[in-house]
C-alpha cells in the first residue's frame, strides 16, 4: 500500500469525522489527493464503513457475554443457524473459529434475563451441540484501530 494511503488511513483511525481539508492540511497533500484515495480505498474494500464508536452501557447495554458454541458437522445446519444468528440484532459479532469449540458469538444485552433469553433461543437450534457463556467483568482495553496502526506505520 502506498504510503499517502497509510498516512490518510491513521489519520482516520484517529478520528474519522475529520474533513477532507484538515487530513490534507496535516499530511501536506491536496485535498482532491486525500478525496481519490479515500475513493479508492473504499473501492479496493480498505475502507469499509465511516461508523460511530458508541459507548454501550451509555446506551444501556450493561451485559457483554461470549457464548462459545460446538456446532454439527452438517454444512447446511451450520449455514442455517449462521443465517438466523445475523438477524438476531443483539449478536453484535459471529466469529468461525478452530480449537475445542466451532463459534463464538458476541452478545450486547440490557440484562441478565434478555441474555437468558438469547441462549435459550441459541440452545433451540439443532445445529447448536453445546454452549458455554463468558460474561464480560469489565473490559480493560477496546480498541479494534490497534492492529491497523501497527501495520499501517
Amino acid at each position: 500500500m502506498k504510503e499517502d494511503k497509510k498516512r490518510i488511513l491513521l489519520e482516520l483511525l484517529e478520528d474519522g469525522r475529520k474533513n477532507i481539508s484538515n487530513i490534507a492540511e496535516e499530511l501536506e497533500i491536496s485535498r482532491q489527493t486525500v478525496s481519490k484515495k479515500i475513493k479508492e480505498m473504499e473501492e479496493e474494500g480498505v475502507i469499509n464503513s465511516f461508523t460511530v464508536d458508541l459507548e454501550e452501557k451509555a446506551l444501556g447495554l450493561r451485559t457483554k457475554a461470549y457464548i462459545i458454541l460446538d456446532i454439527v458437522p452438517s454444512s447446511e445446519l451450520r449455514h442455517e443457524f449462521v443465517q438466523k444468528a445475523k438477524d438476531m440484532e443483539n449478536i453484535s459479532q459471529i466469529h468461525h473459529t478452530f480449537g475445542r469449540f466451532d463459534m463464538v458469538l458476541e452478545v450486547l444485552v440490557e440484562g441478565d434475563k434478555e441474555l437468558d433469553e438469547i441462549i435459550d433461543r441459541i440452545r433451540d437450534f439443532e445445529a447448536v451441540e453445546e454452549t458455554e457463556t463468558l460474561i464480560c467483568k469489565y473490559t480493560e482495553k477496546n480498541d479494534p484501530g490497534d492492529p491497523f496502526r501497527t501495520v499501517l506505520k
